[in-house]
This record gives structure tokens, sequence and C-alpha cells, in this order.
């Protein structure tokens, strides 16, 4: 069974760090910068976005060191590229994109980076590399490329999707349900026989925990703008880990990916008259109930692999009658 401290160990320093950082860089903005007027009241400076993805990065790196999963390099193994390569970029572009004064400039940047996510984490791989001992990848270029175009597709999507959400309803509301999402895919990636992977998820969940509460406790009005980008590429990236390098089957990679997706439920004309204490709970049951599915489906999965795995072999009886 998994090792509940070492768990434990992700979530809080993942948690502890990003809140932290969360309060410091507020801290820090109110004395250095001037902030701008936002809607009902609430000041916020542009840079004040980009402190998310700045929190959410350092807890995500803290709890992998902490788990023995320090970033290196050569980054040779996915853990490593999404840690060493991933992380950085991803503050980096989000970084760059509350500098830039054009919204079209900031989301050609998120585009590009999109498109570059799982073709670094399949680099030099057996679907897309020729390796010792094979004679060809397990992909032509012509799978190659329609699955790498197909994978950017959907996570553009998704960062579109959560963005619009963010902008009709606020960031905390987005990231509580990207926050059940990513529990649920670090607990599927597990399960589906890739610890690791699945550790690298709850430092990223215990993150985007923390860098919220932060934010709930200094600002409880929240704010309508902040940084998705650490989030969205995070989740992307652990699911992609559990897929191909793990055994997360396609159905449950895909349920974990659109699942956030469906807090756009709430927002259809029938449910938006609501009060919102119940639209948040509809939300929460709208996001939660695939993901509740999918953790279920990949446990029932595990304990019939591990019982697979411990029953001993059978006699073999082509040696026994030989006897």
């Amino acid at each position: 069974m998994f090792d509940v401290t070492v768990l434990a160990k992700a979530v809080l320093v993942g948690a502890v760090v990003a809140a932290t950082v969360m309060r410091l860089v507020a801290w820090l903005l109110r004395r250095g910068s001037v902030y701008m007027p936002q809607r009902d009241g609430i000041y916020m400076s542009r840079s004040d976005s980009a402190r998310w993805s700045w929190a959410i990065g350092a807890g995500v790196l803290a709890a992998s060191g902490a788990t023995d999963q320090w970033p290196h390099w050569p980054a040779l193994e996915d853990r490593a590229r999404f840690l060493t390569l991933l992380v950085p970029l991803t503050i980096l572009v989000e970084t760059l994109a509350v500098v830039v004064s054009s919204t079209r400039m900031a989301w050609l940047m998120r585009i590009a980076l999109a498109a570059i996510v799982a073709p670094i984490l399949l680099h030099n791989t057996v679907y897309l590399a020729v390796l010792q001992g094979r004679t060809s990848a397990e992909w032509t270029p012509l799978e190659a490329t329609m699955i790498l175009c197909g994978l950017a597709a959907m996570l553009i999507l998704i960062w579109v999707a959560l963005s619009m959400l963010e902008a009709r309803t606020s960031t905390l509301t987005v990231y509580g349900v990207l926050i059940l999402d990513a529990f649920a895919t670090a607990i599927t990636v597990m399960l589906s026989g890739y610890f690791l992977g699945g550790l690298l998820g709850l430092g990223l969940a215990g993150a985007m925990t923390g860098a919220a509460l932060s934010a709930y406790v200094n600002a409880p009005r929240s704010l309508t703008r902040g940084s998705l980008g650490i989030a969205v590429i995070g989740n992307f990236s652990i699911v992609l880990i559990g897929r191909f390098f793990g055994t997360l089957s396609t159905a449950l990679a895909v349920c974990l990916l659109v699942a956030p997706l469906f807090a756009w439920m709430v927002e259809l004309p029938r449910l938006n008259a609501f009060a919102p204490g119940w639209r948040a709970v509809q939300r929460l049951a709208c996001v939660g109930i695939p993901l509740i599915v999918a953790v279920v489906i990949a446990g029932r999965q595990f304990v019939v692999a591990s019982a697979a795995h411990s029953r001993p072999s059978k006699p073999n009886a082509v040696r026994d009658v030989a006897k």
C-alpha cells in the first residue's frame, strides 16, 4: 500500500510553500506597485495575476524536493522534464502575459506553450523515437503529428474554456474545481501503476490548495482574474504522464481532463437563476461526480491487478506430467 506519510508530506509542503509565496508576493506588490481599481471596489495590480503561477510553481518544486524528486539536468524522464522544463516555462509565459499590454499577444504565447507540452513530455520515448532494441517508433510520423496536434488543441480548449468561466465567476471558483481535479488525477495515476507520477500530482494539488486558501484569507472577495496556466498545464501533464508512462486508460484520462469543464453546466439558463450558494454546490457536484467515478474505477482495477500479482502461479502441467 501507499506510504501515507509521504503522501501527506507532498500535500503539506506544497500547500505551505505556495501559501507563503502567495502572501509574500502580495505584500511586495502592495509596497512596490500601484493598484488599479477593479469591479466592486476591489483593487488589483496587473502583476497580482502572475503571483498564482509563482506561488503554485514554488509549491510544486518544493513538494517534489521533499519527496526526493528534485528537478535535474539532463531531464531524461517524464517527471524531470515536467519539473525542469514545463514548470519554469509556464511561470515565464504567465509572467510575460501580464507584462505585455496586448491580450492577443498573451494568448499567442500561451498557445505556443500549450503546443510544446506533449512533445516535451514524450521526447525521446518509444512513442516518438527509435530506441535501442526497436526497429521503429510506436507512432508513425503522421500518427505522431495528429496525436500531438490533438493534445495541444485539447489543452488550449480547456484553458480557454476555464478562462472564460473565470471571467464569468471568479478565480477562486475555477481553482475550486481545478483542485478537485488535481487530487482526483493524482490518486487515479497512483492507482494506475505510477506512484511517483501521482505523487507529483499530489504536490501540485497541495500547492493549488495553499495558494487558493491564502488568496481567500487575504481577499475573501475574490479577484476576477488570476493566472490559471500553471494549474491547467500541471493537471494536463500529470494526466499525460499517467496515460503514457503508467497504465491509465484513455477513457479515464479523458474523464480527468474534461471534468473541470462540467462546471459550465451551472451557467446554463435554467440553472444560473439559483442563489450563489446553491450554484457553488451544483458546480462541485457536476465536477466531482465524474471524478469520483474515475477514482472508483481506477481503484477497482488496482485491486484486481494487485490480486492477480499476488496470486501464486499455477503449477506447470506439462512439467508435472513429465515428472
